[in-house]
């Protein structure tokens, strides 16, 4: 672990998650070390991040880490909504595809209909072989390992009497 925080950009605050990019743009998740590659390639610093092993961080701009994703939607197709799909989330199939504008897209099919800025390059270059051998993410030590239930304390038992018992002598007159 500290083998992965030692090797960290310390200067980039923020991190991208490839499972949440990939979700976005409705793919199949790229391999870590391709989309590191590829930025890398592209004249950009990389990492990992500490806390999550599908995370990376880089000091290229979000174009450029989008671009990256074009280029790997290209290369690996996006799958296509079913109908089922769409009747799951309540939208309306019975509608003709020429009603369907810039308006009603998600975010992924936006952000695919974008041109790459860039030419990405995929291949893994040498520098990435000469890496530390240390275990960056350790599993668990043992079974049901970590923070335990929280104390209960002392219950305090209440009392049979209510708090604010009424009075049977009402001042109020009957209405």
């Amino acid at each position: 672990l500290l083998t992965a925080v030692s090797e960290e950009l310390s200067d980039i605050p923020l991190y991208y998650t490839l499972p949440d990019l990939c979700h976005t743009l409705r793919c199949q998740s790229p391999p870590l070390n391709k989309v590191k590659a590829a930025l890398v390639n592209a004249g950009y610093r990389v990492s990992a991040y500490h806390k999550e092993p599908q995370a990376i961080k880089t000091d290229a701009p979000n174009r450029i880490v989008w671009d990256v994703m074009r280029a790997w939607c290209k290369d690996n197709p996006v799958a296509k909504d079913s109908k089922n799909k769409k009747r799951r989330k309540g939208k309306d199939t019975s509608s003709d595809s020429s009603k369907e504008n810039s308006e009603n897209k998600d975010a992924g099919s936006k952000i695919l209909a974008v041109e790459p800025s860039i030419s990405v390059d995929f291949t893994i270059p040498k520098s990435f072989e000469n890496r530390k051998k240390a275990q960056r993410y350790p599993m668990n030590p043992e079974e049901n390992w970590g923070p335990k239930k929280a104390a209960s304390g002392y219950k305090r038992k209440r009392s049979t009497q209510p708090e604010n018992p009424q009075k049977e002598n009402s001042s109020h007159p009957a209405s």
